[in-house]
């Protein structure tokens, strides 16, 4: 894995997208410049993998290295050389207006797979924005800062790693306290991604921890209330108990009573039904004499017909009488006509007066008779009669005084006087008939009338007797209905109780009642309600929350198990990490201790180097409480045990940290020139503290190579032989690593394959040239 190229925009002072692309480490490698490819045959023999970055102070070589880091995800202003975070977005000039956006992007080979992601490039992004957002992105998804720390972690570099040495810093890993410079070796050796792991491993086991006591103290919370109502359930399973046997007790003898009043009542309905038939037969003769009587007794309608009897006789009457005083008229007319022509009137004869004399006595009696009668039907003809019989007096007066018959002489009469008479006559003798008629009628209504008054005596008569009868049968009835009504009454107060005791009725319809003694079943009920009372009653909620608390308690009692189990795995975890990371550390260190030797040697050309780990001792003190420790859980007892007697100490943390023994606290560097004798490290001069940083970057580089490493100015303090034996050692190491360089000196420019220069102009924007050195020397040699 290696740097193919850095994209830069809006970062510092390079306010223009800048790409920079740098060569493949190895021999004959091909180059890879601006999108074009140049095949290996075309290149000359040699290192190829550094390239280095020249140009004046101040021109800003340096922040590529600071775009390098902080893409990488450094978080130190002071590493930035800035105050705000905004500090590092190209902030304008005269000429130039500010950006509100900085960007860069890392773009790496991964054909090799270093990188622990399945792609063979992988771009890591990050930008900023003047508003404060921010964002990582690695091939264009993006991830937490923390992604992207592990990641880089996992492939032996980052921006606080010996793969980038700023300016200034060369000479920090020599200078800093053995604890700081212990962090550093971390890297160095390639066990920061274990360490990474290690100390997430333990934060979720203090995580854990801390959940298990919770869980713990939740249980002995829930635990006492559990067993409460464990025996309040247990008492409630005892009543149940004793209820169901209660329950079937109070079947057999609800059951017993209720059959027996069934059968009571199916005995007596028989005869209440047969009483009920008869009655209801008799009410309904009673009714039917009735409607007999009613209609008897309506007199309206018998008034109505009598009525309309009597407006037609008095309308034939009138008729009649009209037409007799119009043919009485006429007569009078044709007899004054005669008159005239027969001086001497001829009197009615003795015959016809008798004739009218013995109508009018038969009227006369006739009136007589309907007065007696006291009838209403009669007693509305007196009238009528006496109209007529006065009509009859007065006609016979006048024919008495003025005789209609006289004595014809030869005269001539009017015939249409006699026309008329003929016709009054016949109209007179319709009348007649029809008066006769409508009497006719009405004596044969008056004698229907004395029918229907018999018939309704007879009525009377038979209701009264059938009143007796009905009444006798009514009150045999109503004794019936008073037993029936009270053995409804009784079972409906021992449905009512029965209700009230079981709770249900259904079970009754379908239930076989057997015999039973009732004073001794009534006394084992007693007995059963008396157990019930002695035991209590029992909130029926209680099943619910033990049920639910039970639930609860299994649950927290599940989770704790697995909470025990997520801590002895990450235990183990822990312990895997911290000895593969013992391991590595020791081989790692020992190599790099060899190699630091080496290139002390090359480049001081003698001397002694070496590296000496500081370890923790365990004070006289530690070791007690850890005896005590071990002797309160026994040698056998598990983390758990050993975390439940320190945690009142400390945390889990700290334990699992100290319970590894010595704990290696820093590193000490020793470095020793040729032909002196110093007692520390700040004793030797600038220019050797930086040969001496040299050989200790390159040793470590050596032994866990980065994909590549970016130096900033560390040749500055060197003179012309220590920068040739620099580039020597350089030239060693470019077939397997990278090197960006950063560099005024001529020899380092030497060992390049590519030379970026950066300038910067009035606009205060830094620019970029670019020179392929194979190139530069066939134009040379032709």
């Amino acid at each position: 894995m290696y740097l193919q190229k850095i994209e830069i925009q809006g970062f510092k002072s390079f306010a223009q997208k800048t790409t920079l692309e740098f060569p493949r480490p190895g021999k004959g490698c091909p180059l890879v410049l601006n999108g074009e490819k140049i095949s290996p045959n075309q290149l000359a023999q040699g290192l190829c993998g550094v390239a280095c970055i020249v140009g004046p102070n101040g021109s800003g070589k340096s922040n590529i290295v600071d775009a390098v880091r902080w893409v990488l995800g450094e978080q130190s202003l002071k590493s930035l050389r800035g105050k705000k975070s905004e500090d590092v977005i190209f902030s304008g000039s005269e000429k130039k207006a500010r950006l509100g956006l900085a960007q860069v992007a890392l773009h790496l080979n991964n054909e090799n797979g270093k990188m622990p992601i399945d792609f063979p490039e992988v771009v890591i992004s990050r930008k900023l924005y003047r508003s404060g957002e921010r964002d990582y992105r690695v091939n264009g998804n993006r991830v937490r800062l923390q992604d992207v720390l592990l990641l880089l972690a996992q492939s032996n570099f980052g921006q606080k790693s010996y793969s980038i040495v700023s300016q200034g810093s060369i000479d920090q890993v020599i200078m800093a306290n053995p604890s700081d410079r212990k962090d550093y070796f971390d890297e160095a050796v390639g066990v920061k991604q274990f360490q990474l792991k290690r100390d997430q491993s333990l934060n979720k086991l203090e995580s854990v921890w801390n959940n298990l006591r919770q869980v713990e103290a939740l249980l002995t919370e829930i635990g006492p209330r559990l067993n409460s109502l464990t025996r309040q359930v247990k008492r409630l399973e005892r009543r149940e108990k004793i209820e169901t046997q209660l329950q079937s007790l109070q079947k057999k003898y609800y059951g017993w009573l209720h059959h027996e009043l069934n059968q009571q009542i199916n005995e007596l309905k028989p005869d209440l039904d047969k009483g009920e038939a008869e009655l209801s037969s008799h009410n309904k003769d009673l009714r039917e004499f009735q409607s007999q009587l009613n209609t008897l007794e309506k007199q309206d309608s018998r008034s109505k017909i009598f009525n309309e009897l009597q407006q037609r006789y008095q309308k034939s009457l009138d008729q009649k009488n009209q037409l007799r005083e119009e043919h009485l008229i006429l007569q009078n007319k044709i007899e004054l006509a005669k008159q005239r022509l027969v001086e001497k009137a001829v009197p009615l004869s003795l015959p016809e007066i008798l004739g009218k004399l013995k109508t009018m006595e038969k009227l006369q009696q006739q009136i007589i008779d309907n007065f007696v009668s006291k009838q209403p039907a009669k007693l509305a003809l007196v009238q009528s009669d006496l109209k007529q019989l006065g009509s009859l007096i007065r006609g016979l007066a006048q024919e008495l005084e003025n005789p209609s018959a006289k004595e014809k002489i030869k005269a001539e009469i009017d015939e249409e006087l006699i026309s008329d008479l003929k016709a009054v006559a016949a109209d007179l003798a319709q009348a007649e008939k029809q008066v006769a008629s409508v009497r006719r009628e009405m004596e044969e209504f008056n004698q229907q009338e004395e029918k229907k008054k018999g018939k309704f005596f007879e009525l009377q008569r038979q209701i009264t007797t059938k009143q007796n009868q009905y009444n006798q049968l009514a009150n045999k009835l109503s004794g019936l209905r008073v037993e029936m009504a009270k053995l409804e009454t009784r079972k409906q107060d021992l449905r009512q109780e029965i209700k009230q005791e079981v709770k249900d009725l259904n079970w009754l319809e379908a239930y076989r009642a057997e015999k039973i003694n009732e004073s001794e079943t009534w006394t084992e009920l007693l007995r059963f309600k008396h157990q019930l009372d002695l035991i209590g009653g029992v909130d029926p909620q209680t099943v619910t929350e033990y049920h639910q608390t039970k639930e609860r308690f299994d649950f927290l009692s599940g989770q704790a198990d697995d909470l025990k189990k997520s801590i002895n795995a990450l235990e183990k975890i822990v312990n895997d990490l911290d000895e593969k990371i013992q391991v590595q550390f020791d081989t790692s260190f020992k190599n790099i201790n060899k190699e630091f030797s080496h290139f002390f040697n090359i480049l001081f050309g003698g001397g002694k180097a070496e590296l000496v780990l500081v370890k923790e001792e365990i004070s006289q003190q530690d070791k007690q409480d850890k005896a005590e420790d071990e002797e309160g859980v026994g040698v056998e007892g598990g983390i758990l045990d050993k975390l439940m007697v320190v945690e009142e100490k400390i945390s889990p943390k700290t334990f699992l940290k100290k319970k590894t023994g010595k704990v290696i606290t820093g590193i000490e560097i020793i470095a020793m020139p040729p032909g002196k004798k110093v007692s520390s490290i700040n004793m030797l001069s600038g220019g050797e503290r930086s040969m001496a940083s040299i050989a200790l970057i390159c040793a470590i580089i050596a032994n866990n190579p980065s994909p590549f490493v970016i130096l900033d100015e560390v040749d500055a303090a060197l003179d012309e032989a220590n920068s040739q034996r620099f580039a020597k050692i350089v030239n060693e190491l470019a077939h397997k690593i990278q090197f960006i360089i950063i560099t005024h000196n001529r020899a380092t420019m030497h060992q390049a394959n590519i030379l970026y220069g950066i300038t910067m102009g009035e606009d205060g924007v830094s620019k970029l040239i670019s020179l392929k050195l194979e190139e530069a020397q066939k134009i040379v040699r032709q």
